[in-house]
């Protein structure tokens, strides 16, 4: 039996994800029903943080509030702490960003700005690192993929950068390519469940069959794998540099 790892995955009623909107409870019950049919044993709750709606310290009470409920239930899998943050909040709060990791980890969700890559946004990305400490994950790079090219992610990815897919860089025939280019060529490193509408089936398992089938087996191998490496904090290197 094949288990996964989901290092960016929308659980938690009442709290954003990235790009907006909100489970509801019975939302909720049925993504984690969902979770269960795709055999993921551990998922990071990674709602997303709006500096502009809570406080930091409002936000991680929440959503640590919603996790200890969220236990209280009989649920598949480990749930683990996390969060994805806005990189404008990163950049201007970068001593301030361990309480949001993934985990016990060292690894930050974070939400790239709807902007071209520019050589600012790498310096930008490389000072984040060595003020913060952290290791910088761009969450569901595929809803970039209209704006920035092949070059652009590869551009990032020298930067340091670690780099998170979602099931709909997978799924949807438009950004297959792509992703698949990106995960072949060690610059993607995280397929996750990311923002997946609630409304559509997860076909976590699925996007998985098809990185296997379109994929040598080292590869897949590689890639189901990084994200539970990534959650015993792995160091980046073992996610093979650029």
């Amino acid at each position: 039996m094949n288990y996964y790892v989901d290092i960016h995955a929308n659980l938690l009623p009442g709290l954003p994800a990235v790009g907006g909107g909100t489970l509801s409870e019975e939302n909720a019950a049925a993504r984690t029903a969902d979770f269960r049919e795709s055999n993921i044993k551990i998922a990071a709750a990674a709602p997303f943080f709006d500096p502009e709606q809570y406080s930091p310290e409002d936000f991680l009470a929440l959503r640590d509030e919603k996790l200890k409920a969220l236990s209280k239930v009989s649920v598949p899998m480990r749930i683990v702490k996390g969060a994805v943050l806005p990189f404008t909040y990163c950049i201007e709060h970068p001593r301030e960003l361990k309480p949001f990791v993934l985990g016990d980890s060292e690894y930050l969700l974070i939400d790239l700005p709807n902007e071209k890559v520019s050589a600012e946004l790498c310096e930008e990305i490389k000072r984040l690192q060595i003020v913060s400490g952290l290791f910088p994950i761009a969450a569901d790079i595929d809803r970039l993929f209209n704006l920035w090219s092949p070059e652009d992610w590869i551009t990032l990815r020298h930067t340091g950068m670690l780099l998170q897919i979602s099931i709909d860089g997978i799924i949807q025939q438009e950004n297959r390519k792509l992703s698949l280019y990106l995960l072949a060529n060690q610059y993607a490193h995280f397929v996750a469940t990311g923002t997946r509408s609630v409304g559509l089936p997860l076909h976590f398992t699925e996007a998985m069959r098809l990185i296997q089938r379109s994929l040598p087996a080292q590869f897949y191998r590689r890639i189901k794998n990084n994200s539970g490496m990534l959650l015993s904090n792995a160091e980046p290197a073992s996610f093979l540099s650029v």
